[in-house]
């Protein structure tokens, strides 16, 4: 093999294998990922707040949402308690989020490659596949149909969610031993 491939193949090894089950940098690799798990669930999470908010829904009645998803409409009158288990849902759901595109860019190493643009699509796959698809068959409910919420929606998506957990991933493989 030539210097010149040798190089760009390990160029391409180390932007592209994040850490694996064999290193000693596990610990750090998780907190990465659990950090970006909490970072874009916070993001999401305040950016669905300051929408409704301009239209009277408190932040709690957003985070018991989520509880609804697996407790059903009691949940609403859960109080803090709902609201917090709430937020504990969906922060582990970000953070499968983060953890997911960390695991398709141990095979696909474009993922890392190009965080912005891949990310930006990710993000864009993870909303139709939570909102229009997983919560549906949790709750038998579609949400809101509102164009300025599902714009709003795509939008923190794409660069929110989808970006920063190519970012996240991104980081996570560069945990050296």
């Amino acid at each position: 093999m030539s210097a010149t491939r040798s190089l760009a193949r390990s160029d391409r090894t180390e932007a592209s294998i994040p850490c694996s089950r064999s290193s000693r940098n596990d610990a750090a690799c998780t907190a990465w990922l659990m950090l970006g798990g909490c970072t874009v669930a916070t993001l999401d999470m305040l950016s669905a707040m300051a929408y409704w908010g301009r239209h009277g829904v408190m932040p709690e009645h957003i985070l018991q949402g989520i509880t609804a998803w697996i407790v059903g409409p009691a949940a609403f009158n859960g109080g803090f308690g709902s609201a917090l288990l709430g937020a504990l849902l969906y922060g582990q759901l970000m953070w499968g989020v983060v953890a997911l595109y960390h695991a398709l860019a141990r095979r696909q190493p474009l993922l890392l490659r190009r965080p912005l643009l891949c990310g930006g699509v990710y993000g864009a796959m993870a909303y139709i596949a939570i909102f229009q698809v997983m919560a549906p068959l949790l709750t038998g409910s579609t949400g809101p149909h509102e164009l300025p919420w599902i714009a709003t929606c795509a939008i923190v998506y794409i660069t929110l969610v989808g970006m920063p957990c190519a970012l996240f991933a991104r980081a996570a493989g560069r945990i050296r031993v």
